[in-house]
């Protein structure tokens, strides 16, 4: 049964009454390194995990360097009064920046442990916000409630994203627009593993973002294609992991060539209002 949770009454960030979760150090450093977009794991250093200065490391961490496009792409200032739903299995450092900026921020995980630690990052930073465990195919919420919808670590993970996609257009308003976030195909380790194939064979070099698990961008306009003015940004490159013979190039070539993440902005059309202005 899906779950509903309004947050509680927010407490101060020094509030100790929140019970404290028990994971295994190496589950919060995955987490750590999955939230962060840096591949890399914290081995236990830092924050103790799951305080507000561990959450507060990883915001600093996935918005600051090459992370500096998602505050603008993402959009966290411009949603002042709307109604946001923000679909995935991350640990809610994106939905904490719009309920900052005045969003009413609804969040819908399909795990009910990330969906416990979601809330856990609300409350520790006094934010209030909805919460809700669900399958994302069936979301109990009703149609057309949904200003704007951003989706993340979510659509590479399932078996049928269309079935999401069209359960995004649902919820969403006519007019309303939807942001979502997905690991590119066509991403640095692709390019390498085509033009320096003796490369992992030399190095041992583990890929960050397998190819079997990306999407194209003429992919995803497929996938949205219910969808108009959808737009296809590709972001997110660490220069050091550039081959040499590349970094030369200017930062903002490099990510649209080789960058790990698509960003997609789209809005559902207008016209599909007409239906239920005729049936009234």
């Amino acid at each position: 049964m899906p779950v509903l949770v309004k947050g509680p009454s927010p407490p101060s960030p020094s509030d100790r009454s929140l019970p404290q979760p028990h994971y295994r150090t190496e589950y919060a450093d995955n987490l750590f390194a999955d939230e962060a977009l840096n591949g890399k794991r914290r081995l236990g250093d830092g924050a103790e995990p799951f305080t507000l200065q561990w959450f507060l490391d990883i915001e600093s961490a996935r918005h600051n360097r090459q992370g500096l496009w998602i505050p603008h792409l993402l959009e966290f200032v411009k949603h002042r009064g709307e109604t946001l739903l923000g679909l995935g299995n991350g640990l809610g450092t994106d939905w904490i920046q719009y309920a900052r900026h005045g969003a009413e921020v609804i969040s819908c995980c399909p795990s009910a442990e990330r969906l416990a630690l979601i809330q856990r990052n609300f409350s520790l930073r006094g934010l209030k916000g909805v919460f809700l465990h669900a399958n994302p195919r069936a979301i109990p919420l009703e149609s057309a409630s949904i200003d704007v919808l951003c989706v993340a670590n979510l659509l590479e993970e399932i078996d049928e994203p269309q079935a999401v996609i069209d359960e995004i257009y649902r919820l969403l308003k006519p007019g309303g627009k939807v942001l979502a976030v997905l690991p590119a195909r066509f991403d640095l380790d692709y390019w390498r593993r085509r033009c320096f194939p003796w490369h992992a064979w030399r190095r041992g070099r583990k890929e960050t973002n397998p190819e079997s698990v990306g999407f194209s961008a003429r992919a995803l306009r497929q996938l949205f294609g219910r969808f108009v003015e959808a737009r296809v940004y590709k972001r997110h490159l660490r220069r050091a992991d550039v081959p040499h013979l590349w970094r030369w190039l200017a930062q903002p070539f490099l990510e649209r060539m080789f960058g790990r993440l698509l960003v997609v902005k789209a809005f559902k059309p207008l016209s599909a209002a007409l239906p239920t202005l005729m049936a009234a």
